[in-house]
């Protein structure tokens, strides 16, 4: 006796689970990172797009781990660039200094706004080798709904206060009531 041959399902695959896997690997940011780099990063010839997910990987675990080696030569080397387009464009400027007032004024503009963001750059650089150093007197850490009164003293009853005389009214010549200070009796 032969066996009979059940027909079986091909596997399809569920589409809400490719839509699930797609969006996983879009919000992903070294598939993000390696998508920009692909098509920025020609100038260093054909890449392989699985190899760069998997180096962008290693390095964003690296930072994760603590290890900054890497952000820092990226500012370094983004703060030399910056300086590089700076120049460039300064130096265009100085040529058509005098016969292109605009063209010095696009070139210029172009130019202040690279020194700035090398400046920025740098800074961000200084941060990271060097943060900075945080005081903090008081901490008001709740966690529910509480009133915290920072330097105000309460009195144990509330019998034993005396109020404080309002300090504009002291010098005043006249009382609120329209009578002049010291004055008794109704006011004529």
């Amino acid at each position: 006796m032969t066996k009979r041959k059940v027909p079986t399902r091909e596997a399809r695959p569920d589409p809400d689970k490719e839509a699930k896997n797609r969006a996983d690997v879009a919000t992903h940011a070294e598939t993000m990172t390696a998508v920009a780099a692909l098509r920025f990063a020609g100038v260093v010839g054909e890449q392989d797009p699985q190899t760069l997910v998997a180096e962008m990987t290693d390095r964003i675990k690296a930072v994760v781990g603590g290890d900054m080696r890497e952000p820092e030569r990226m500012l370094m080397g983004q703060a030399i660039a910056l300086q590089a387009i700076f120049s460039s464009l300064a130096n265009r400027a100085a040529i058509n200094m005098g016969e292109y007032p605009q063209t010095v004024e696009r070139y210029m503009r172009l130019a202040l706004k690279a020194q700035s963001q090398c400046r920025a750059t740098l800074e961000t650089l200084a941060v990271i080798k060097n943060p900075p150093v945080v005081f903090a007197k008081q901490a008001n850490v709740t966690t529910g709904p509480q009133q915290i009164n920072n330097g105000i003293t309460v009195p144990a009853r509330a019998g034993e206060t005396q109020s404080e005389p309002n300090k504009l009214y002291r010098g005043a010549r006249w009382a609120m009531d329209g009578r002049r200070n010291g004055e008794r009796g109704k006011r004529s």
